[in-house]
């Protein structure tokens, strides 16, 4: 049976929850670790170690945020069928679906090629406005565009 665009979008909530997971997980190792961490004789040494960690956690706590953001944009993504190429369109090409959804990159758990991109990533801009039939070429690669969703 072939998949569809709901089910697409719980295949990347699905992938994008569990990189919140993953997230979590390393900031609570992360954050473990620093208050654990004790006062030594080679304080330098001691404190550029701590900024280090406040450092990573910083980043960690920036990708947790983008994926919260990509969570809710995927909540509010339409489900209806499009024939234009748009924000929320799956457009199917002989290598793959390509979704304009959030930039997650290719889903691993799809039963056929399927791949998540911004439709402000460069292959989103070209598809835009596109519908099935037309084509683009993209780093040398032609993409016929089979079918919208």
């Amino acid at each position: 049976m072939e998949e569809t665009k709901t089910n697409w979008i719980k295949l990347i909530d699905r992938q994008l929850r569990m990189r919140l997971d993953e997230l979590r997980d390393e900031q609570s190792q992360l954050e473990e670790s620093k208050g654990s961490a004790t006062k030594s004789s080679a304080g330098d040494k001691h404190e550029t170690g701590r900024a280090m960690m406040e450092q990573e956690l910083t980043h960690i706590q920036g990708q947790v945020e983008s994926v919260r953001k990509q969570l809710i944009e995927l909540g509010q993504m339409p489900t209806s069928p499009m024939e234009v190429v748009a924000w929320g369109a799956a457009v199917r090409t002989e290598q793959g679906v390509y979704f304009l959804s959030v930039p997650l990159g290719r889903i691993k758990e799809a039963k056929e090629p399927l791949f998540a991109i911004s439709a402000a990533s460069p292959l989103g801009q070209l598809m835009l406005g596109m519908t099935a039939g037309d084509s683009v070429n993209f780093r040398g690669h032609t993409f016929a565009l089979l079918d919208v969703y």
